[in-house]
């Protein structure tokens, strides 16, 4: 008799029955072990970008795209540029009015047309910060996982009634930001003020706002020499000026007053007056040339309308009378001392431009 028999007909009686459905089961228990460690030990998919980083006239202090391309990798946990990927960032940093500072991005597939763009604002000259936000919205856009997905909408049970539209809130107001205070060391070239062209030499301070600021100078203007019967006279200028500057990003137009003394002196000649007093003022213009957070240069130029009387003169005649209009033109070195504390924008309201949401 056959074993298959011997079950039918009660021979093996003594050994229990085999449940039936075991083997499905081992065989579902054995594929999931073979395919979770695959799974598990599966690395995330990487995004691959081409990166286009430019900075527009005006935004030359502003980092380099290494700080872009650094802050991306920590990040993503990896470095997403790849010179050889389909999919390119194109990324402009450039400056608006006043103190903002702007950066559009867009993100094209491998055709070229625009799927993803952003135009942030940093509203504190921070280029920094603005270049941190950047590589923030394109984590976002390049990691999937991030995107944020519609919430599914709540089963209620009964509907409750519609409650009054709320007003939307106001914007909040900027505080107010406090001057900067720059210190300034100038040297000038000074004609037509004096008996001959003459260097000049000026310590500035000013207060220092967005659109204007507001500056006290100390200027000497070194002796001018001229010759009287082989003797030399000479006269030099010690002043203080006022300057209230308005600003239009790299360019500034001033209004100066001068108050001081004009002092003239001879080792062989009897003068008559060897100390006057000295008014002018007059219209400055120039421009701006920032090297850095901390340290900026000024080309300006004066033109020096004289108040007061001015002369050289002898008990026997007058030896010189100067002009009444002159003229400056001067290089100044700028030194931040303390900068403006501007109330910080959130970041949630850097992104005004359009493009997919994060």
């Amino acid at each position: 008799m056959s074993a298959t028999s011997a079950r039918n007909t009660g021979a093996g009686a003594a050994t229990p029955e085999r449940p039936r459905g075991r083997a499905p089961a081992c065989l579902v228990a054995a594929a999931a072990a073979l395919l979770l460690p695959s799974r598990v030990g599966a690395a995330p998919q990487r995004a691959a970008v081409q990166l286009e980083y430019r900075r527009a006239p005006g935004a030359e202090r502003c980092p380099g795209g290494a700080l872009l391309r650094e802050e991306m990798a920590r990040q993503l946990g990896y470095d997403p540029v790849d010179p050889a990927a389909d999919l390119q960032v194109s990324a402009l940093v450039f400056r608006g009015p006043g103190r903002e500072m702007h950066a559009t991005m867009e993100l094209h597939d491998a055709e070229g047309a625009v799927t993803w763009s952003r135009h942030l604002v940093a509203y504190n000259d921070d280029c920094r910060e603005l270049v941190m936000n950047m590589a923030l919205s394109l984590r976002v856009a390049l990691d999937p996982s991030l995107r944020v997905q519609p919430e599914p909408a709540p089963v209620a049970a009964w509907t409750p009634e519609p409650e009054p539209p709320l007003e939307p809130a106001a914007a909040a107001p900027v505080r107010p930001a406090g001057p900067e205070l720059r210190l300034g060391v100038a040297a000038a070239a000074v004609f037509g003020v004096l008996q001959d062209t003459t260097p000049g030499t000026a310590l500035h301070v000013a207060l220092r706002y967005p659109s204007f600021s507001i500056g006290l100078e100390g200027h000497v203007q070194w002796p001018a020499v001229m010759s009287v019967d082989r003797q030399s006279v000479s006269t030099w200028i010690a002043a203080a000026n006022a300057v209230p500057c308005s600003q239009v990003r790299r360019l500034f137009a001033c209004a100066f007053v001068s108050l001081g003394v004009a002092t003239t002196s001879s080792a062989g000649v009897e003068l008559i007056d060897t100390s006057s007093f000295w008014l002018a003022t007059g219209p400055r213009a120039g421009i701006e040339m920032p090297f850095s957070d901390r340290i900026a240069v000024q080309v300006y130029g004066d033109i020096v309308l004289r108040l007061s009387e001015l002369r050289i003169e002898t008990p026997e005649a007058v030896l010189w009378v100067p002009p009444s209009v002159g003229g400056l033109v001067g290089l100044r070195v700028d030194f931040r001392l303390a900068g403006r504390r501007e109330a910080p924008a959130p970041r949630a309201a850097l992104a005004r431009g359009t493009g997919a949401p994060h």
